[in-house]
């Protein structure tokens, strides 16, 4: 037989006594409430009840908005190519410039791209991207009051000839802006996309914080007439240029050469535009390999021009050579022959086989060479005919 164990026996009655003894002081104090629970004062960041995912019901209290990080901006600032050469050619006019191989993203050349200027009317390149991007329905239309026409006309914006009572599409709207610089384009989109200039300016900051380049560009308005506030860099024009290539409706409108628009009553033959740009570029060609021959390569694709008195002459162009595109902006050359005289000789020396070869400026001779461009040059703020624009040492602030 098995002897029972009375230690153990015994020992198990001594904790339950124990036991009881904590319990009736514990309940003694909390009734003479010497001890209690008390609530919390550090509040609740969950519910104890937890929504479900797909609850409508689920909000963020104001406190938990700071905690929302927004969505981190897109870097598409170009790198430098591994073959990068400082821009330095004998009789260049422009201030500042930059060469982007828009396909692989890379600065082939380039000089002071990151100092600050005024873009004159490259500024649409952002508002063609912005009023893309806004727009439901190309064939809707805006009517133009005297509101939008008439200030236009005491700022000298450059036009394209819509008039008060025009009833204009979007599509029209869209190469008005861009191929002949049209302010009238540019008020038209603002206004029927977000009912002003100041709120279509406010989406354009918002685009420009999107991509990256809000700390150094500010616009202030949708055209590019001159405020001291509105600002940028070459650098930041090639992004711009190079991000709206990337869409098929704006890439179409930078490279139009011609458009008319749609038939008005103020306009029944409608408006013929002629692209600023491909005026600009007419009777010149491109030899990067320096056989004084148009290299079968090459083609000029097209792109925006500018010009005020603080901004002189802006250009950024698109070309492609060898199944890549190329944008060359360059910014305060002194004439707007001279900026694309100064882009031609970027393109040839540092797309050529021997960048630090000297190479000429290539101009086809059966063209007028004193051409007046004075009614395709309707950039913002145009200058009358043998006006002289002064030419500063240093770049605009």
């Amino acid at each position: 037989m098995l002897r029972k164990n009375h230690k153990g026996g015994a020992a198990a009655v001594a904790i339950m006594v124990i036991i009881m003894i904590v319990a009736i002081a514990s309940a003694v104090l909390i009734v003479t409430g010497r001890f209690s629970i008390k609530k919390s004062n550090v509040e609740q960041t969950v519910s104890p009840v937890q929504s479900k995912p797909d609850q409508s019901s689920e909000t963020i209290s104001e406190s938990d908005l700071s905690s929302v990080a927004e969505p981190a901006p897109i870097n598409l600032y170009p790198t430098l190519a591994a073959d990068y050469q400082d821009v330095n050619i004998k009789g260049l006019t422009a201030g500042s410039s930059i060469l982007v191989d828009a396909d692989t993203n890379e600065i082939v050349a380039g000089f002071n791209y990151e100092k600050k200027i005024y873009p004159a009317s490259l500024t649409k390149i952002l508002t063609l991207m912005v009023a893309v991007e806004n727009i439901d329905d190309m064939s809707a239309t805006y009517t133009f009051t005297d509101d939008d026409i008439d200030p236009l006309i005491e700022d000298n914006a450059s036009m394209a000839g819509f008039e008060a009572g025009e009833s204009v599409t979007m599509e029209d709207l869209l190469y008005a802006s861009i191929l002949v610089s049209g302010a009238d384009g540019t008020i038209g989109l603002a206004n029927s996309i977000a009912g002003s200039e100041e709120a279509f300016v406010a989406l354009m900051q918002q685009k420009l914080k999107d991509l990256g380049l809000d700390s150094t560009t500010n616009f202030v308005n949708a055209s590019g007439l001159h405020n001291k506030n509105h600002y940028t860099t070459v650098q930041d024009i090639a992004v711009l240029t190079r991000a709206a290539l990337e869409s098929e409706t704006c890439r179409k409108v930078l490279t139009a050469s011609t458009y008319t628009t749609g038939k008005t009553e103020q306009h029944p033959d409608g408006i013929e535009l002629t692209s600023i740009v491909a005026s600009r570029f007419e009777g010149y060609f491109i030899d990067c390999d320096g056989d004084g021959e148009a290299d079968s390569d090459v083609e000029i694709l097209g792109g925006k021009t500018g010009f005020t008195d603080e901004a002189l002459y802006t250009l950024s162009s698109v070309i492609e050579k060898g199944g890549h595109r190329y944008i060359c902006v360059v910014a305060r050359s002194k004439s707007e022959f001279d900026s694309v005289e100064d882009a031609i000789a970027i393109y040839e020396k540092y797309l050529g086989p021997n960048k630090t070869k000297k190479t000429e400026l290539n101009i086809d001779t059966e063209t007028e060479e004193d051409t007046d461009d004075t009614e395709n040059d309707t950039d913002t703020q145009k200058v009358d005919e043998g006006a002289t624009v002064k030419v500063e040492n240093d770049d605009a602030a």
